[in-house]
């Protein structure tokens, strides 16, 4: 057998991360990914947003992860000469008198207010349904998803990091450190919801759900600005858009449907204050690796330490995977200990049955 190395199984955004990382520590990495069959990735906003939700919070580890998210797709678009990362500003505009008092009383806060701009009188955007108001969102960034994913998979292609296939359970001997007769330090599953039908972490708490964009043209004006109201939508060159998104925990699959192509195209009027012309031009979908904590699942398998799961980003992978990657790292050769709102040994008590004596 080869010298043992690392096998990183799914090359979507946080298997791309990690598999990076480790290599530039000296590891030997070798990924497994099925082609993206199943990877939300691609359809992902890819924004990454210090302030989130309905509750209008600040997005959970963003004081550390953006900062390194911005610091590493720099880095990435120098190094594989692409051009992918781009500061955005978001512009949210308001959707009632509550919600403007609600951006009000964040900007107020110190905590909060280094991110949110003075309030935007109504009528600032002609063509936009700015009618309560808006507010700038700073620090905040756009990372073309096609753009990055493609830049990472030529990257590992061309050092024969890569292998395209589906990851087969059948082939690998846990106990040996053995895959397809190829020995391994550590196997890392970044396999998104499919996690689900993994035999050895489906048991950790998962909540995938579907998303689904859609790619337009229109001749309506918009801001170079990520926009938001109810819905997101951005201009990605000359009259093209990108508009999301939709949530689906039932259907789990990668197919667009036509309820979700009405949903988004209904909440045009809403973002322009007025009908708009606009011709869908493409549709993606993918389905996200939520978790019901909404926090990742990092850690080692609690019967096989040689088994890791670096999963679950949800749709952050964008604006947490770079600095998790470099955690996660730190944590397998030793340097620092998991973080503890991340660590799947969290769930082992309530989740987690050890086979049977006598199971395979």
């Amino acid at each position: 057998m080869r010298e043992a190395g690392f096998i990183v199984v799914g090359q979507g955004i946080a298997g791309s991360c990690l598999a990076l990382e480790l290599a530039d520590r000296g590891a030997r990495v070798e990924i497994v990914d099925d082609g993206w069959e199943s990877a939300a990735c691609l359809v992902a906003a890819g924004v990454i947003n210090p302030i989130t939700g309905k509750r209008l919070v600040k997005s959970w580890r963003s004081s550390a992860a953006h900062p390194r998210a911005r610091e590493f797709y720099r880095s990435l678009e120098a190094r594989l000469g692409k051009r992918f990362f781009h500061d955005r500003k978001i512009l949210q505009l308001c959707r009632s008198p509550e919600e403007a008092e609600l951006w009000r009383g964040r900007a107020e806060d110190p905590e909060y207010a280094e991110f949110i701009s003075d309030p935007v009188p109504p009528g600032s955007f002609g063509g936009l349904n700015d009618s309560f108001g808006a507010r700038f969102i700073g620090r905040s960034a756009w990372v073309e998803p096609p753009a990055v994913m493609s830049a990472f998979r030529e990257y590992f292609l061309s050092r024969g990091m890569l292998r395209t296939e589906k990851f087969d359970f059948s082939k690998l001997d846990a106990r040996a450190r053995s895959y397809a007769g190829r020995a391994f330090r550590g196997i890392i599953f970044c396999e998104g919801w499919r996690a689900v039908e993994n035999p050895y972490f489906s048991w950790l708490p998962y909540r995938p759900a579907k998303g689904e964009i859609l790619e337009l043209k229109s001749p309506e004006p918009l801001p170079e600005h990520i926009i938001h109201r109810g819905k997101w939508i951005m201009k990605t060159g000359g009259e093209t858009f990108r508009m999301g998104s939709t949530w689906d925990r039932e259907r789990l699959d990668c197919l667009p449907t036509e309820g979700a192509g009405a949903e988004l195209m209904g909440a045009l009027p809403g973002i322009f204050g007025r009908a708009v012309s606009a011709e869908v031009a493409g549709r993606g979908a993918g389905v996200r690796p939520c978790t019901a904590t909404t926090r990742p699942h990092l850690g080692a398998h609690p019967a096989c330490g040689a088994l890791m799961s670096f999963n679950g980003f949800g749709s952050k992978g964008f604006a947490l995977s770079p600095y998790f990657a470099r955690h996660f790292a730190d944590w397998i050769f030793g340097k620092t200990a998991l973080d503890p709102e991340a660590d799947l040994s969290r769930h082992i008590r309530k989740f987690w049955r050890p086979p049977a004596a006598g199971a395979a």
